[in-house]
């Protein structure tokens, strides 16, 4: 759950506006990209307007990946937290922030009580599909969608059932994503994850699971970075396929 790319939004705001007129929000955009949290973070304290503050919720869960420890971890999950829901008080029909807001939940999920992860997930899940329903090209919210889908499939057939998941609502969901932004390695990487996660689960189909997640790693594989979190995720995808070879 972290930054994916931004150059068209970038591309866009250098060829209307040039370079001269960049804002904190264009700068902290670019620091995001170049794998520099901490300076993004810096530039967009104190603002108070929804995108700038959804980027901050982002910037906050980037943190945590360099983060030493769990607390720490937790810690800035929880800032995204408050970040994602100052942008959603600023402006209700920010895509973004129903995204930051559900990835913030979602990683903090890991630990709570089973009532209160049901409560959580439902709030999720909502979150995500107001995203995709406010903008329909909101590729993070569909992949959000289809791994709230698979983490409850992995739960049992009974929870899947209660709530509502299904593993063909989690395929179209990634399948969106990917088809929104075909070069970003990230989607790719986490339909794969979802994958080998039902694999897991479900031991009677985890060979045929785990073959169709090589496939789309392989898929992943050939794609060309070109910001820092996309070579990064690249790298996640070749440990991945380095495991599913032995």
């Amino acid at each position: 759950m972290r930054l994916t790319d931004l150059r068209p939004l970038l591309l866009a705001t250098l060829l209307c506006c040039g370079p001269a007129l960049a804002t904190p929000f264009d700068d902290a955009q670019t620091a995001l990209l170049r794998g520099q949290p901490d300076v993004g973070v810096r530039l967009l304290a104190g603002r108070r307007d929804a995108p700038s503050l959804a980027l901050l919720a982002r910037a906050y869960v980037d943190q945590a990946i360099f983060a030493p420890t769990d607390a720490q971890k937790r810690s800035l999950y929880a800032r995204s937290e408050v970040a994602a829901r100052a942008a959603l008080a600023a402006d209700a029909r920010n895509a973004e922030a129903h995204v930051e807001l559900a990835n913030a939940l979602a990683l903090q999920l890991p630990g709570t009580g089973i009532i209160k992860a049901t409560q959580v997930g439902h709030e999720i899940r909502a979150l995500y599909e107001q995203a995709v329903t406010l903008d329909p090209a909101q590729a993070r919210g569909w992949m959000g969608l289809g791994g709230w889908h698979a983490q409850a499939l992995a739960l049992g057939s009974l929870v899947a059932l209660a709530v509502g998941a299904s593993e063909q609502r989690m395929r179209d969901n990634h399948l969106r994503a990917i088809e929104l932004e075909p070069d970003e390695v990230f989607y790719r990487l986490t339909y794969a994850d979802d994958l080998l996660l039902l694999a897991r689960a479900q031991p009677r189909r985890a060979e045929a699971l785990k073959a169709e997640a090589r496939s789309v790693l392989k898929a992943a594989a050939r794609l060309i970075p070109q910001t820092y979190w996309q070579t990064f995720d690249l790298n996640q995808v070749r440990e991945r396929l380095s495991i599913l070879s032995r």
